[in-house]
């Protein structure tokens, strides 16, 4: 396939050294430090030496008639894209970033032929612009709403699964990660770990926002989650708490407030006055 990867940070680097991996004719999109470092390079660089040619651009060109455009920018960051999006002559436009206000928006934007969203759910970092990642670890499964985009994935490696319900997913995952990254948030810099009361703070949180995608009308997905759900108060505080001591969580304190902070603003315009907790917890 032809495909343009439209966002060449952590994870849009992994996707894309998986799919050229797999021999697909790969470009991507990049910016600033990152246009610079795979401009040099002419590949993705993994931290053990690997080197994953590309072809590198500074813009999308929406003129390209391109099988698959892949868009791996965090959502607060798309509206400048959005016009090229809309006017793009690729046969299939694939979104792959957190959101909470559903995908009805960005399938009519696209139009509903050629629309696809799917969720990364991958270990990637880039260490002095060369990628650390993994794809295949145990959980780590892409969710997909297209089944010929999730053989694709599943062919380069990537482990893939089939949603039909896709909103119900999306909006069950910001529920869930929101509050790991305010445990993040409040203890990537200080020498302190997490307290219990801050980790109550955020299974409340927790609770509520799991609360408001019930009200929306889904029921919580994946099924796992189910479990977490059902578990008292205090053992999903334990949870939190346990969580926000982990590597991976308290990583992702190095990407900063903002994306947090426009879920959360998300989650309270689909649900006036039901978010006060998450409000008031807004970094």
């Amino acid at each position: 396939m032809k495909i343009i990867l439209i966002g060449a940070g952590r994870i849009g680097s992994a996707v894309a050294f998986c799919l050229a991996k797999a021999g697909h004719d790969v470009a991507v999109v990049a910016r600033g430090a990152r246009l610079a470092a795979l401009s040099r390079d002419g590949a993705i660089v993994a931290v053990d030496g690997q080197r994953m040619p590309v072809k590198v651009e500074a813009a999308f060109d929406p003129a390209i008639p391109y099988d698959l455009a892949i868009v791996t920018v965090p959502e607060h960051q798309l509206a400048p894209l959005l016009p090229a999006l809309s006017a793009s002559r690729a046969n299939t436009i694939l979104l792959m970033f957190n959101t909470f206000q559903g995908t009805e928006p960005y399938r009519t934007l696209v139009g509903a032929e050629r629309f696809a969203f799917g969720f990364p759910n991958m270990s990637a970092y880039l260490v002095d612009q060369r990628l650390r990642f993994r794809v295949d670890g145990p959980g780590m499964v892409t969710t997909m709403s297209n089944a010929v985009l999730a053989k694709r994935f599943k062919e380069a490696g990537m482990p893939c699964e089939v949603e039909d319900d896709m909103d119900a997913f999306l909006r069950s995952h910001v529920a869930l990660v929101v509050p790991l990254f305010l445990a993040a948030l409040l203890t990537w810099r200080r020498a302190t770990q997490l307290t219990w009361s801050e980790a109550r703070q955020l299974e409340v949180a927790w609770t509520e926002g799991f609360e408001l995608v019930r009200g929306l009308g889904h029921t919580p997905k994946p099924r796992v989650l189910a479990t977490l759900l059902h578990m008292p108060s205090f053992a999903r505080t334990g949870v939190l708490w346990l969580l926000s001591r982990s590597r991976p969580v308290k990583d992702l304190g190095e990407f900063g407030p903002t994306e947090t902070r426009a879920l959360i603003d998300a989650m309270a315009a689909a649900g006036p006055g039901k978010t006060p907790r998450l409000l008031a917890l807004r970094p």
